[in-house]
């Protein structure tokens, strides 16, 4: 299979930031868009480095409107494509939300994110994994290829975002991935 891969928001997207874990000069440590763009492009490395086929869709520092990433990935859909969207989660209460999920919309959506789920979960992801989640996100609903989206942890909860501040962390969140869409 053929990954379409979305990094989400960009730069300055408000909201998704590690709001309650801040920098002696009062700023965020993580905006979501940095650790989503590192394992992003880490991923699609990968592709690169052994010569296979994968579409990075979002390589942009700017927001790219959900609807442009839509229309994005529906010019590349083919019945070997899927689409991943790569977050990091947000929660409203301190330290209280832990780790990750993936979330699908269809049953094509839900036997990937079973199946990466299942391959990170017994192959030593960094953060607990959380069973797979249906969900009505425009990037699930309105893609034409099997579509998952990965919340990598919570960045308002301390431990999560330890680890995702952490570029080992990345690189083999990316490298797992790489393994896991190979195994589909």
């Amino acid at each position: 299979m053929v990954p379409i891969i979305d990094t989400g928001h960009g730069y300055d997207t408000p909201g998704k930031r590690s709001i309650f874990h801040k920098d002696s000069q009062g700023k965020v440590l993580l905006k979501e868009n940095s650790v989503n763009e590192a394992v992003g492009n880490k991923l699609a490395f990968y592709y690169w480095l052994k010569g296979e086929k994968a579409h990075f869709i979002t390589n942009e520092w700017y927001d790219v409107p959900l609807q442009e990433r839509v229309n994005r990935e529906r010019k590349l859909a083919n019945s070997n494509t899927f689409f991943i969207s790569i977050h990091a989660d947000a929660f409203h209460i301190k330290d209280k939300a832990k780790g990750g999920r993936f979330f699908y919309k269809s049953e094509s959506g839900k036997k990937i994110a079973d199946s990466l789920t299942n391959y990170l979960r017994n192959n030593g992801y960094g953060l607990n994994l959380r069973e797979p989640k249906q969900a009505n996100f425009k990037v699930l609903r309105d893609t034409k290829s099997p579509a998952v989206l990965f919340e990598m942890g919570f960045m308002t909860t301390k431990s999560d975002l330890d680890v995702l501040l952490d570029d080992k962390f990345r690189n083999k969140t990316a490298k797992l991935l790489y393994e896991a869409i190979n195994n589909l």
